[in-house]
């Protein structure tokens, strides 16, 4: 595997580093912004667990480690991170989302948020005319719309982590 390395100031490395931390590591960051310039896919982010962490050393036959390679690549992770993740899902010690259910649950978020803004400005609404004095009105169609689409950004939440849950059969 080809190495490019490069010089900046201790600053500029420092605040590196920080946002590195979020972006699933330095090397892995970097590798992104190259293949980002170059025009290639991103490899997919994956976080970096908090705490020192330990070599564990395991045997695979080659038939096995195809199997694995087959599957880790399908979910957009290397061998050892589609390992880890399993064993840490296996756990309970977190469900890892590829890029695909990340950003579906950030959709649904942006979705919920803006539900929240519009539950927001009837309740101002309702108060404003409870303080003077006038009659409460709500179309119920309005109502009945905004449930609708909660209830389906419910389905669609669950459906997500349905699918990645059973990619690595944990109960949800």
């Amino acid at each position: 595997m080809a190495f490019i390395g490069v010089q900046v100031s201790d600053e500029l490395k420092a605040r590196f580093t920080a946002r590195a931390q979020r972006e699933g590591g330095q090397s892995a960051l970097l590798r992104r912004l190259v293949s980002t310039v170059t025009d290639q896919a991103p490899d997919p982010v994956q976080p970096l667990a908090a705490g020192a962490s330990d070599k564990v050393t395991v045997r695979f036959r080659r038939s096995e480690r195809a199997a694995i390679t087959d599957a880790a690549t399908a979910r957009g992770m290397t061998r050892t991170g589609w390992i880890a993740a399993l064993v840490r899902a296996r756990l309970g010690l977190g469900l890892p989302l590829n890029r695909g259910e990340e950003e579906a649950l950030r959709a649904i978020a942006r979705e919920l948020h803006r539900i929240g803004g519009s539950i927001n400005q009837i309740a101002r609404a309702a108060n404003l005319a409870a303080q003077t004095g006038e009659p409460v009105t709500f179309d119920p169609a309005v109502l009945e719309e905004t449930r609708g689409v909660v209830g389906e950004a419910t389905s669609e939440l669950r459906q997500v982590l349905a699918r990645s849950a059973g990619s690595w059969q944990v109960p949800v």
